[in-house]
Formats: C-alpha cells, structure tokens, sequence
C-alpha cells in the first residue's frame, strides 16, 4: 500500500499509469538502441533514426542481439561473486531505519572490502592474462540484452516472493498488478536471513558493475589504439571515484529513498541490474571508439572541477549523516549545528520525533546534494565534447530523476501530520521553558503553523505584511512569558495597558521585594557592560529624579538607576540585531544546552 500511496501524493493516476506502462515498454528496447547507437552508429541519433525510418520494426529487431551463452557465464560468474563477497565478508553491523511497521533491518557493512577486491582481482586477471576484459566490451550487446531478459524474470520472482513468503512485515499488495510488479511488494526481501536483496541489486551488482565497465572501457581503448586518451582517463578517474564515495557512503546510502521508501520491484531491481550498467556507463562505452585528446591543462581542469564535485556531494551527505548518527550533538563547519527537533504522528499512530539540519550544506538549500552530484555527471561526460548528443543522455536523466526524487521527498514530508504544539512540547526537553520569551514562542510557532511540519524555513530580513494578509507574528502571545498567575492577553485588535499601582510607594517596595525574593540584593548591581553603555545610558545618570524619589532611600534610588541603565543597554544591543540573527542566537542557544536536556534514549542502540 506504501506505493500506491506515494504515487497519490506525487502525481494523479493518470500520469502514474501512463508513466509505469511507457518505463515497463520503453526502457528494454532504449538500452538496445543507446549500446547500438554508441557502438555501430558511430554516436550519432540521427544515424541510428535513419537506419530505423528505412528498415522499420523488421531492422530494430535484427540488431537486437541474442543472448549468447558467453554472456550468461559473464553475468552469472560477476553476480555469483559480489554474491560471496556480499556473504562471506567481514563487515560492521550496521541497524537501518525504522519502517512504519516498527521493523528495523540489519545490514552487514563490507561494501569497501567487496569493491576493492572487486576491482583488484579484475584487474589481476587482466594483468596476467587470465582473463582479458575486452571480452566484456565484444559481448556487451548480447550481455544488455541477457541483463534485459534475465531481470525481468528476476522481477517476476520479487512479485511472486511478495505474495508468497515475504521477509518481513513490510510488504503488502495494493491490489493492482501493474502497479504491485512496477513498484514492487517488499520493502526488505531477503533470502534466508542474511542475503540482502536490494543491497545485492542496488550495491553489489548495479554499483559494481559500473567501475568494472569503466575500467573495462579504459582497457578496451588501450588494446585497440595502443594508448589510453587523456578524456577516457579523466572520464575512467572521475567514475572510480564516485563509486569509490558511494562505498564509503554506503552504510548512509541504506537510510535514504531507494532502501528505506522504494519497494523492491521493477522500478529499483531492474533499474539498477539493467539501466545503471548502461545508461550510468554510457560516457565511457562512447569515448572508445571516439578518443578526443584534450590536453593536459583542460583535462586536469575538468578532473579537478569533477572531484570537487564529488568532494562536496560526498561531504553533504556525511554531515548530514554524522548529525543524525549523533543526535545533532556535533561541530558542522566548525560551529554548533542548528537545526529543528519536530514530533509527529505516523499513520499507525505512533508519535516519533525527527531531527531536521539546517546548517553547512543543508542551509543553502532542502536538496543542495543533489547539485554537484549533476554537475559531477557533467564532468565526466564532457571529456566526449559536443560532437554528438548522446553522451549527455546521462546527465539529462539523472537531473529529471533528482528533480523527481526531491518532489516526492518533499511531498512525503509535507503528509506528516502532527499535532499543534507537539513540536513544542517536544522542545521542552531541550529547553528551559521558563526562560523563554515570547520572540522565542513567535519563531517557534512558524514550524507549528497549519498543524504540518516544515522541513525548511526562509525568514526575509526585509519581509513586508502584505495588505489583507495574515501574518504569522497576529497570533501570538505579547509580552514576558508566565507559566503561573494571570492569562495573558492576545494580540487580536492592539495589546492592553498594564494597570499602574497607585502609590508610587507600593511600586518601589514591590520592585525590591520580588528582587529580594529570587535571591537578590539591594547593592548597586555590577554592569560588565558599564563601559560600553552609549549616550542614551549616560543621558539616563544626568535626568532629574522623578518626584517619588523624595521617598526612596539612597539604596533603593541607586538601585532603580542601575536598572535603568541595564534596561537601555540592553535594548540598545537588542536593536542591532535583525530577525535572522535573534533567530541564529537562538539555535545556538539549544545547540548548546548540557546533555540533562536532551531526549531520554528508548530501548537498545
């Protein structure tokens, strides 16, 4: 039901149907044609559009090739062993997310050791001449083409295990059979207790695969011209490190959209066994047989540019995950992070709180990861140059499927619904309720308002109230904050005026009395500010006493100036400070709160 759920809150039915049918239709053949054109058309679309307006459906169907027994040794030997490494490994134990139903997978972290005897034992074999990969490249039509039909039937099995044997809880059927095949029906398939389903599609065969075929593609280049081109160096390099980030990541990579939202189905499994070996690889199939020489200062410019890219997309994502593995109680930047503490109620009913960072990267902007991960892709692919389009069919999809991810990322958070005043209920914890104004309760009720949760605040310094228009600021409560005593008035058509004492007698000994009272004293109170008090503070020392001082001791006629003074000091630094700043000052002030504040831990881990 998660699935079909999703899709409601992201695009209507009709869009939803339309674009599973064309993806379950389209994408098989795409391959085909993408491997066809980069290899036998020399590149061009035009080339491969001509040869199709010519020949037809009968000409589509004689250059899809057959599968070949070689290639299903090739696919069944790679996926046999990044399925022992995925096993036999030694990894740290690694807990995933909690999903709705309250079930939390447990992953075995050797990402890094798989991927590096992944690429040392390929390359061992190629340097001894055990094996030579080039055999990989001659069969690469026939391997897409087995890939194309071998997970398909791959996908039918997921259907049927979902229906059958699921592995946990997370599963179900929405009870339309296109969208159950095309999303999937378990969120964590797995066979027997170990073997990880979508970490062997996902990360050990998809991600693999596309540094085995870009060394592959390196290898190739160098048998056939008798060197290796500085643009499918730079393209090979750039590639290696991306999916060398992604398996330090990895662990991180089990908390986000694809494991812990994305049901095992056609979308991920096939996705990731068929589309990521050849669309994600495509740069690399190209510059084979199109070596560009780029010299060394623009070569070494775009790797530069690539790998800075990759260093930020990668530093991006490690904040984010040290502030959660952390609980927020960590530096980002080298300052305290801010950030927003929200509860919320799931659809089973169950209250759970979220931790949200809105500083480093993540206070540029909601998905901010998502920009040098395109631009990374345009680094890499740009060493092809722009002799033809296709090349760049890579980074075109990934910055639609990004945009699409961030709008359903966005929506599903936008569906968490919770209570008015659990986020600051929440707070308290944190907090010292009596200590707050109410500016504090102003700013925090911009993340309570409509009873939804807001990821992301922008507050404009120089926002104008816009006539006829309610502002977030009319319905908050004017004054010092009071737990105990008199209900304060609502700001609705102006605030109402304290009522003064009549005596000024009473007022002077009530002043005194409550100072007394909380531990005070009736001695000149010591300003550390003294010296920075500004005009309006001295101007303060030289006015005349009000008339009630008649009756005032010395003690009590200093120790009303004093506060006096205090009080303008004290506005005057207030006035320097714009919206945004009171705001930062008071993010850090709950960054910096003693752990006798913090959420209590619930349970193990």
């Amino acid at each position: 039901m998660a699935a079909a759920t999703e899709s409601k809150t992201v695009h209507s039915a009709a869009v939803t149907y339309v674009s599973m049918i064309s993806l379950l239709t389209l994408c098989p053949p795409f391959v085909i044609l993408l491997w066809y054109t980069m290899v036998h058309a020399d590149g061009s679309v035009i080339k491969s559009w001509d040869y199709l307006r010519q020949n037809g459906l009968q000409g589509f169907i004689d250059i899809w090739p057959r599968p070949t027994a070689v290639a299903w040794k090739l696919i069944a030997c790679f996926g046999a062993f990044e399925a022992a490494l995925q096993l036999l490994l030694p990894g740290k134990r690694v807990d995933g997310p909690i999903s709705p139903t309250g079930h939390r997978p447990v992953y075995k972290a050797n990402g890094v050791a798989a991927y590096a005897v992944t690429l040392i034992t390929y390359l061992s074999l190629w340097w001894f001449g055990i094996f030579n990969p080039t055999i990989v490249y001659d069969h690469l039509g026939e391997i897409y083409s087995a890939l194309i039909f071998g997970s398909f039937i791959f996908c039918i099995f997921l259907y049927i295990k979902g229906h059958l044997a699921p592995s946990s809880t997370d599963s179900g059927s929405c009870g339309n059979i296109i969208i159950d095949f095309y999303w999937g029906m378990e969120l964590y398939p797995r066979i027997g207790k170990n073997f990880d389903i979508k970490v062997f599609t996902n990360c050990r065969f998809g991600m693999m695969s596309w540094a085995v075929l870009a060394v592959t593609y390196c290898i190739k280049q160098y048998e056939a011209n008798g060197k290796v081109e500085d643009s499918m160096l730079v393209n090979t390099i750039l590639m290696l490190i991306y999916v060398t980030k992604f398996f330090l990541w990895e662990a991180g990579y089990w908390s986000t959209m694809d494991i812990a939202h994305d049901r095992a189905g056609f979308y991920i499994c096939w996705g990731c066994l068929v589309w990521v070996p050849s669309v994600y690889t495509s740069p690399g199939m190209y510059l084979v047989n199109h070596p560009v020489h780029l010299g060394t200062q623009l070569a070494l410019f775009i790797l530069a540019a690539g790998i800075l890219c990759i260093y930020i997309n990668y530093d991006c994502d490690r904040q984010r995950q040290e502030f959660r593995r952390t609980n927020g109680r960590c530096l980002v930047w080298g300052k305290a992070p801010s950030k927003i503490v929200a509860s919320y109620t799931t659809s089973s009913g169950e209250t759970k709180q979220s931790l949200l960072l809105t500083s480093g990267w993540w206070g540029l902007a909601r998905h901010f990861h998502y920009v040098p991960e395109i631009l990374a892709a345009f680094f890499w692919t740009v060493p092809a140059l722009f002799n033809h389009f296709l090349p760049y069919f890579y980074v075109i999809f990934l910055t639609i499927l990004l945009f699409d991810r961030a709008k359903r990322d966005d929506d599903r958070c936008r569906s968490k619904r919770f209570p008015t005043g659990s986020f600051l209920e929440s707070t308290e914890t944190f907090v010292n309720v009596e200590s707050l104004t109410a500016a504090h309760f102003k700013f925090l009720g911009l993340f309570i308002s409509d009873g939804y949760l807001h990821e992301s605040i922008i507050v404009s310094e120089a926002e104008g109230k816009q006539p006829g228009k309610m502002s977030a600021y009319d319905n908050v409560v004017g004054g010092k904050l009071k737990l105990k005593g008199k209900a304060l008035d609502v700001k609705a058509g102006g605030t109402k005026k304290k009522k003064k004492h009549k005596k000024n007698h009473d007022q002077i000994a009530q002043v005194i009395e409550d100072d007394l009272s909380a531990g005070g004293s009736t001695e000149v109170l010591a300003d550390p500010d003294e010296k920075e008090t500004n005009d309006a503070t001295k101007e303060i020392g030289e006015e005349k006493p009000a008339p009630y001082d008649d009756n005032l001791t010395p003690a009590e006629r200093r120790y009303i100036e004093q506060r006096q003074k205090l009080d303008v000091n004290r506005l005057a630094k207030e006035a320097n400070k714009s919206h945004r700043d009171r705001i930062q000052d008071f993010n850090q002030y709950l960054a910096n709160m003693s752990e006798h504040y913090d959420i209590p831990k619930v349970g193990p881990g």
